[in-house]
């Protein structure tokens, strides 16, 4: 028994140690994904996607704003957005390692890093900047019905 307890405990010790240089090798390999991501992200074109929406709500619910305004709340959005946003992107390493496998991440940065990979992920913030609208819609369609029903649930009786 003496010996099935000091090999269950050495096992125990030597774990952490494992799990910590396994944790290393997926912190390293998602850095490479985001590094290889980050060279390719217009992050002023990422911003530009989180307040076109508003003024084009803000217009279809009020008076035009003039293309001075336009320009002014776009550069508000890049002076403030821009730095704490790119390093919310670059701290994804982290995360990354806590919720994907080594081999996850191995196959997601060989795919970014691939030339039709690459090319594919590149188009996705194109393909959420026209469907943006039609989610929109979607969500002004169906809110009206939709609220009642919210209030039914929080509202206490």
């Amino acid at each position: 028994m003496r010996i099935l307890s000091g090999a269950l405990l050495t096992f125990c010790l030597a774990f952490p140690a494992y799990a910590d240089s396994d944790r290393e090798a997926r912190v390293a390999v998602a850095k490479e994904y985001v590094q290889a991501t980050m060279t390719d992200t217009d992050i002023q074109e990422f911003i530009k996607q989180l307040w076109q929406p508003m003024i084009q709500q803000m217009a279809a619910t009020r008076q035009a704003m003039t293309p001075e305004q336009i320009e002014q709340i776009g550069q508000l959005f890049s002076s403030e957005l821009t730095d704490p946003l790119t390093d919310v992107m670059l701290q994804q390493d982290e995360i990354m390692a806590d919720i994907m496998t080594l081999e996850e991440l191995t196959a997601l940065r060989d795919f970014y890093t691939s030339e039709h990979g690459g090319a594919v992920m590149r188009k996705m913030p194109q393909l959420a900047q026209i469907q943006q609208p039609m989610i929109s819609a979607v969500l002004q369609k169906a809110m009206p019905e939709m609220m009642p029903k919210i209030e039914a649930i929080t509202v206490p009786k």
